[in-house]
């Protein structure tokens, strides 16, 4: 019989198999065999970046850098047979501006604030994200991830009877890591269609 310490994480280890299930079972019926075997390679690596962040508020290196190349070699003739080159030059791109553009919104929050609001992680994970899914599609999962954080934030706060503050930490890669492959996913399969 498991002790009251181990139900939780028992609980959260079920999660974790039921989704990696999940996105196996939704890539493979979807999409190409190729395609279907990158969703998973992605889908898994952001589910780890998720459950990570939101519990411990890192992002690891060790998941979120090999995921900048890997996206980029996904994004050329690996998956497209058609494509002549072997790295999409939109999807360096979104690499570049991804990070970029969390360094800089890090930057500014700190000397406006003058505390941390994004952390290093979260700029790598946007690179990771414009590497996948490409400068054009990088604003769908950075709306989609804020929208996500926003509504959590809000039921926290209604539930537990506070008001927000700007004080409250949000495990922000948590919900950008699977907007970035519930995105990637979404054109893949319009590409197939």
């Amino acid at each position: 019989m498991p002790t009251n310490l181990q139900v939780p994480r028992l609980m959260a280890a079920a999660a974790a198999v039921t989704c990696s299930i999940g996105i196996a079972a939704v890539s493979f019926a979807t999409l190409s065999m190729r395609a279907a075997l990158a969703s998973c390679l992605l889908g898994w690596a952001m589910q780890a970046v998720a459950a990570i962040d939101a519990r411990r508020f890192i992002i690891p290196d060790a998941v979120c850098l090999p995921a900048i190349p890997l996206g980029l070699v996904a994004s050329g003739a690996l998956l497209d047979p058609l494509q002549d080159r072997i790295i999409s030059l939109d999807h360096l791109i979104g690499a570049g501006l991804g990070g970029a553009g969390f360094w800089l919104l890090r930057e500014a929050y700190w000397r406006l604030r003058h505390r941390e609001g994004l952390g290093m992680g979260d700029v790598k994970l946007a690179a990771a994200a414009g590497a996948w899914i490409g400068w054009e599609h990088l604003p769908d999962a950075v709306l989609l991830a804020g929208a996500a954080a926003l509504s959590v934030a809000v039921a926290l706060a209604l539930l537990t009877r506070r008001s927000l503050s700007g004080r409250e930490r949000i495990p922000f890669g948590a919900f950008l890591a699977p907007a970035i492959w519930g995105v990637w996913w979404l054109r893949a399969l319009a590409q197939a269609q």
